[in-house]
This record gives structure tokens, sequence and C-alpha cells, in this order.
């Protein structure tokens, strides 16, 4: 792969029309695509030689070693990436600390993301608004004349007066995608750390179809999820291939203490490919109906509301046009076992589609599962989310069909990651997922100090410099993060007129009981505030509520998630 930093020829204002007139194709173009990330690279010149330090203040992003860069241009650069809407400008903020005196470019670009082998999708972004602090910029705003001599152009990048959407400040704003770029040289000096503030939004690719506003809050979908306010996840335990034991078992005694701690659903993940026959048909094995109907039945004893889904369909997910029949096959006939069963019960197309079943791919794919379902249940609630593993950056992207009022969108949370995840062996993350004892909210009293022998990322290093020293209001480890994913899914919800639900946020039980206490009133408070419904993850497979050796909550969990009032039977 080739990743353009942007070192080609300045722009000028007079040029401005004559790009402005170019056919994309003619500017190199690939296949436009929505932006739901914005990117821009730091790198340093000889005399400053390396930067350092470099971590995110403010905002919700990833600051990088460019891992095709080696050794000492490694050390004097940084990417950086952060999630952007086309509904409104986001922000973020980084900072670093430069080794000498000299310049350290600003490249701003766009997510690198193939459409093809050796062909990039086209996500544009605009940029405006930009403020540094610690060094010198010139034209951050975009206005004329300072801007027609600060930044280079590479690719076709253009500066240009608002017109496809409102510039932040000014008149004027800028817009790149990876192959078309814009730099522009920060003056530093040695040992002063220098704080970057952008400010970015996705460029509505021509040609996109929006998705249908709906006007109110008293759609079908919006009085279903009044039913799925405050769910536990059954986690580990249904969806596990039957030739495999993950060693959670739940029995009818789980549903009812989850309901005597005063939740109103559970959700339960189901591995429904597990008990498929073969194509056409792909009947499902009446054993997998028998082992659902129970959690079910049992949950209607209880007055308890379902959710059931698909989960971990990793052969959909890996091929999910191949795949697709399959997929349809099985919710056919989860729709018709259960198209008597009451309201309570709703149905969820998909766990965390990632890899190849990305937002756009699945679109088509899960209308087309809705029109199925409607045959059998033309009034259930049905509920799916965007790709990327539900990820709530990738919201923009989501089409539910226009016309189906009964639909409600999901996404997942779990950051702060490191927080939530810390000791999690599963994560794929070598020696970081080693290191314990990281508290919430940050910082802590007394500095982490992780054992010496481990090899940690320097990611990691960087992060947890942040977490030591950076104060609650801007801490990696913070209610800041809450608030930014709360904020971003209230924005989407409201625009569109559709509920969310947040099926999933949690924290591994390797943190200490008073932080995951913190963390759990904080975001749970955060949410009802913003009227959106959760479910934790999970009852007592590793993220417990439950203690099943104790037989009763985990410590500080009930007060953190009801606020001490727990509820009758």
């Amino acid at each position: 792969m080739t990743y353009s930093l942007g070192w080609t020829r300045p722009i000028r204002w007079a040029g401005l029309a004559a790009i402005l007139a170019l056919p994309l194709a003619a500017r190199g173009a690939g296949p436009a695509k929505l932006a739901a990330g914005a990117r821009f690279d730091l790198r340093a010149d000889a005399a400053v030689g390396t930067i350092d330090g470099g971590r995110v203040v403010q905002g919700t992003g990833t600051i990088d070693r460019p891992n095709w860069l080696k050794g000492r241009e490694q050390a004097a650069a940084y990417s950086v990436n952060f999630p952007i809407s086309r509904l409104g400008w986001r922000e973020l903020a980084v900072r670093f600390t430069p080794e000498g005196t000299g310049n350290v470019s600003v490249t701003l670009m766009g997510p690198w993301e193939q459409a093809s082998p050796g062909v990039l999708y086209r996500e544009e972004a605009f940029w405006d608004g930009l403020n540094v602090d610690g060094a010198t910029l010139e034209g951050g705003g975009f206005e004329p004349p300072s801007a027609a001599s600060a930044w280079q152009s590479g690719g076709g990048s253009i500066i240009r007066k608002a017109a496809d959407a409102p510039a932040l400040e000014g008149s004027h704003l800028a817009r790149t995608w990876h192959n078309a770029t814009l730099t522009a040289n920060l003056a530093v000096r040695a040992g002063t750390p220098v704080t970057v503030l952008v400010h970015a939004r996705a460029v509505t690719p021509e040609g996109f179809r929006e998705m249908k506003r709906i006007a109110g809050h008293d759609t079908p979908a919006h009085r279903a999820a009044l039913k799925f306010r405050r769910g536990a996840n059954l986690g580990n335990g249904l969806e596990v291939a039957p030739s495999q034991d993950w060693g959670v078992k739940y029995t009818a005694e789980d549903i009812r203490h989850i309901k005597a701690e005063g939740f109103d659903h559970i959700r339960i993940p189901i591995g429904w490919h597990h008990y498929t026959g073969p194509a056409p048909s792909y009947t499902l094995r009446p054993e997998i109906f028998r082992k659902v109907d129970f959690f079910v039945n049992e949950a209607a004893r209880e007055k308890l509301n379902v959710l059931i889904n698909i989960h971990h369909f990793d052969d959909f997910t890996t091929d999910p046009k191949g795949q697709a029949a399959r997929f349809l096959a099985i919710w056919e006939q989860v729709a018709a076992h259960y198209a008597k069963a009451p309201d309570g019960l709703a149905f969820e197309l998909l766990n965390e589609p990632k890899d190849a079943a990305t937002t756009e791919v699945i679109n088509p794919i899960f209308a087309k599962a809705v029109r199925a379902i409607r045959k059998t249940n033309p009034h259930r609630t049905i509920v799916y989310g965007p790709g990327k593993w539900n990820g709530i950056e990738e919201l923009p992207a989501l089409m539910l069909p226009d016309d189906d009022r009964n639909l409600i969108a999901t996404v997942h949370c779990y950051d702060p990651f490191r927080f939530t995840h810390q000791g999690a062996s599963w994560t794929g993350n070598g020696p970081d997922s080693k290191v314990v004892g990281i508290v919430f909210p940050g910082p802590p009293r007394t500095p982490l100090e992780p054992d010496s022998s481990l090899d940690l990322s320097r990611g990691f290093r960087d992060w947890l410099h942040a977490y030591n020293t950076e104060p609650a209001g801007s801490n990696p480890c913070g209610p800041e993060v809450m608030d930014l994913a709360v904020t971003r899914i209230k924005e989407w919800s409201d625009y569109y007129g559709r509920p969310v639900y947040l099926g999933e946020f949690g924290a591994y039980t390797r943190a200490d009981p008073a932080s995951r206490a913190n963390y759990y009133g904080l975001f749970r408070r955060r949410l009802e505030a913003a009227n959106i419904g959760w479910a934790l993850w999970d009852w007592h497979a590793g993220f417990n509520y439950w203690d099943p050796k104790a037989n009763a909550p985990e410590p500080g969990m009930h007060d953190a998630l009801f606020g001490g009032a727990k509820a009758g039977r």
C-alpha cells in the first residue's frame, strides 16, 4: 500500500476555478463513499528530529506511529484518525512535544479504505477551525489571503468558499480525501508541547440517498423502545456452538433474579447458524428452538421483555453476499416460529457486523430480512445496527427502510476500552492486555506503573502517560468518552426520528469493584438522561452484574444501575 503525505505543489487562489471545474475522475478519484472518519498526519523535518508524547487530549480518536515508516522516520511522525459525521462538525485535539526547533507538517486527508485491490474509496472530509497552541500556523481558518500561501495541495484538494456545507467560522473551508491532501507547516520550538485542534465533517457524496427523516417520537418503534430500557445480556450461552462449552450456564433462577433486580428485558445471543441444515432450505434443527423457547417462556412468566439475535455468525461477516441466503432462511424460520409471540419479543438481525459485512454491504441484505420477517410478523419490533461491530461512528451510513416505522437502531460501546477490557487476554493486544489496575475515572491517585518486563506498545505507553497525568475533564479514562458517545447517538436519533438502543456496554471483572460501579453508574445516568435504552454485557459471563457464587449482585452494581431502588417482582 502507498500513503500520500502531501509533499506537493502549493495551491493558488487563481487556480481554484480550474480545479473545481475538473471532473472527479480527472483528480484520480475512486468510487465515492460517505466518510465515517477523517485523518491527518504529522511529520517533523530534520531540524526537529523526533516528536514524542503524542496523545488525544480532546474528543475521540487515535494517534499512532505510521507503521509504513521505519526507525527514526517513524519516530518523527504520527497519524491521527477520528470519527466524523455529515450531520455536524467533529472536533479533536492532539498534543505532542518536538525534540528540536523547526517545522512539523500537518497533512489533512481522509481514511484509507480499498474499494477493490489498489483502488481506494473517495471518502471526503470538510475541514475548518484549525487552531494551534505552542506553535505557529497560518491559515487555520482557510480564509484568504493567508490560507493561499500557507497550504499546499496534493492530488486536487481544495480550499473553497463554503457552499456544500456551512463553514464552522468565516466563509471558507477545505475539502480533502486520502489521495487529495492539504499540507501546512507548524513552526515548533524544542521541548515546547504543541496542541493541534481540528474540526471536520463528512462530505455528502454525489448521489447519496439519505434515509427518510421521521417527525415526532410516537412511532411504533418509539413505543416499543420503552419496553427495552434496562437489560442484561445472557452472554456466552446460546451463541456457543453445541460442540463447545464456555463454562457459562443460565437457569430459570437467573431469569427470576434479573426481574427482581429491576431489569425490564433480557437480550439473548444465539448461534442459530450452528444448527442449520444444508442448502437451499437451511432447515434449523428443533433443538435450538427448544433451548431458546425455554428462556423466552421463563421471561414471559416474569413479565420480562426479550430480544433475540444472531450472534457470532462469522461465516456471514466474512462473506455476507455468499451467506445471504442462509441468513435470510434463518430469519424466515425464526420469524415463523415466533409469529404469535407477545409484542415484548423483538428480533435483532445480527450482532456486531464486521469485516466484509460493512454497513454499505449489509444495508440491502438487512432490508430483505425485514421484508421476509414482515410476511409473518407485520407488527414485530426489529432491531439492527451498522458495521464495524455496531460502531457508533458508523450510524450515518446505516439505512433503515423508509416505509417501516417499527425499527430500532442499535450500537455498542465499550469506551474507554483500555479500562473496560483490562486483563482480557482475547483482545489480541498482546502485553498491553496484561496491564490491570486501571481505575475509573482517571487520573489515579498514584500513577500506574506496569511491570517493566512487559513489552508494551508505544500507543499504550502514551495512553498510560495521559491517564496518569491528565485532569479528569480531559483524561482518556474519564466520563468525557461517555458524553461523546451519547451525544453522537442522540444527534443521529433526533435527526432521523429513529430510536437507538445500546445493546452492549460493560467492564470486565479484572477492574476493581469501585471503578466498575463508577463506570456503570456514570454511563447509565447519561444514557437515561438522553432517553437511550441499554443492556449491559453481561449477567455472569466475565463482565458480571451477578456473582453466581455469592448468589448476589457484584459489589456496587445494583446501586450503580438502579440508584439503590430495588424493583419489586
